[in-house]
């Protein structure tokens, strides 16, 4: 029991954290996420602020140099739109690292994809249950500029189960670094860089789903 307080403590030190005051914008310290594979810093400028009320955790983002933002061609919610260029965040209430969390997904064509994730393993998804956007109640928006792209997420507490004062937490960001002549393009390593807030460390083969690596959202309630 002590060893698992121990790894969970190790844990929560070793990943950054994020405290937000009610009503209060905090913007992460952080504008250039690092490569999921070995933790290095993007060239690319990715800009996040928090905001928490009594009803929603409010997240704004702004995803820079982008030059192939127009080429993203998935319109469906809940779709395969991780293949091309998303930003997203996990997040699960707690202190301890998760093997349950919620998976957000927004692309530059306001697309939303909302799941719940199950992953003992804490190294690959066992399964998915799929929110339906009408229940998941996100309130989102995406804007798009020739070389950039921007949104807003307005996500319920209820959703995650009511307003708590400790999450798990992880931002992502996929970024296409060529142009496709395919509308239904996927991405892949040697086409697209896979970035994270708080890096997974995944190795050769970027990977988002490593809960371990997850940071630290205390919320005043």
């Amino acid at each position: 029991m002590l060893q698992f307080l121990y790894i969970i403590l190790f844990a929560m030190s070793a990943n950054p954290t994020i405290n937000l005051q009610k009503n209060v914008w905090t913007k992460l310290p952080e504008n250039h996420f690092k490569n999921a594979t070995d933790g290095k810093s993007a060239s690319q400028t990715t800009e996040v602020k928090l905001n928490a009320d009594d009803q929603y955790l409010s997240i704004e983002f702004s995803c820079l140099q982008n030059p192939f933002v127009a080429q993203n061609s998935y319109t469906k919610h809940n779709s395969e739109m991780y293949n091309q260029e998303v930003f997203e965040l996990f997040i699960a209430e707690g202190s301890a690292i998760p093997t349950r969390y919620l998976e957000l997904e927004i692309n530059p064509n306001n697309a939303l994809f909302s799941g719940w994730i199950e992953n003992p393993s804490q190294e690959a998804p066992e399964s998915l249950d799929f929110v339906s956007h009408d229940d998941a109640k996100i309130i989102h928006s995406a804007n798009k500029t020739s070389d950039s792209w921007s949104g807003k997420m307005q996500i319920p507490w209820a959703l995650l189960g009511g307003k708590s004062d400790t999450y798990r937490i992880n931002f992502y960001r996929i970024i296409s670094l060529k142009s496709h002549t395919n509308s239904d393009w996927s991405g892949k390593p040697d086409t697209c860089a896979y970035l994270c807030w708080s890096p997974t460390m995944s190795g050769e083969v970027p990977r988002f789903h490593r809960p371990e690596a997850f940071g630290v959202l205390k919320v005043e309630k």
